[in-house]
């Protein structure tokens, strides 16, 4: 009897314990932000030899554009982000060597929406208007950039939201 309890109470144990891993095939953007923005994302495609080439963008749905807006707020400065693998450029812009945590949440956004799972060749945006072709855009512009996609996401989430740009009306681009 003591001994079914044991097992009983360890089992219990095990499947009560919630997994604070994280699956790029089932992301929990909580996790991935929080993973970002204490440089532990670490998901990476592997090379022939298993070596790491590039962070893996995870798989993100409609369900989870709500969630990534919310978090586009947050303009802290991240070392990482999972890149389109096909750009050859520097995934920021000239006068910057970090990502904006928002900025690239948005980014994802964009992918989702489009259809491509990545915004763009790189994932930054800048203001047309602008004399310098590649700078990029400030921590101001970028929450001026999330209330296009708020508004966006208000008005289309149930309908033509594919179909719409948030960037329409806008001088902003992703590059």
């Amino acid at each position: 009897m003591k001994r079914f309890l044991f097992i009983t109470t360890l089992s219990l144990f095990f499947f009560g314990c919630e997994r604070n891993e994280f699956d790029p095939n089932n992301p929990d953007v909580v996790k991935f932000v929080q993973q970002l923005k204490n440089g532990t994302y670490n998901f990476f495609e592997k090379g022939e030899n298993g070596e790491n080439l590039w962070l893996i963008m995870p798989k993100f749905t409609k369900d989870h554009i709500e969630s990534l807006i919310d978090f586009s707020k947050d303009t802290t400065h991240i070392n990482n982000f999972p890149i389109n693998p096909i750009s050859s450029r520097k995934p920021f812009p000239n006068e910057r060597d970090y990502f904006i945590l928002g900025e690239c949440l948005l980014w994802t956004v964009e992918g989702i929406r489009n259809g491509s799972g990545f915004g763009s060749l790189d994932p930054y945006l800048i203001d047309t208007t602008s004399l310098e072709e590649s700078k990029g855009l400030n921590g101001q512009e970028i929450l001026i950039v999330r209330d296009s996609y708020q508004g966006w996401w208000n008005n289309f989430r149930d309908s033509v939201w594919k179909e719409m740009d948030p960037l329409d009306g806008t001088p902003y681009k992703w590059f």
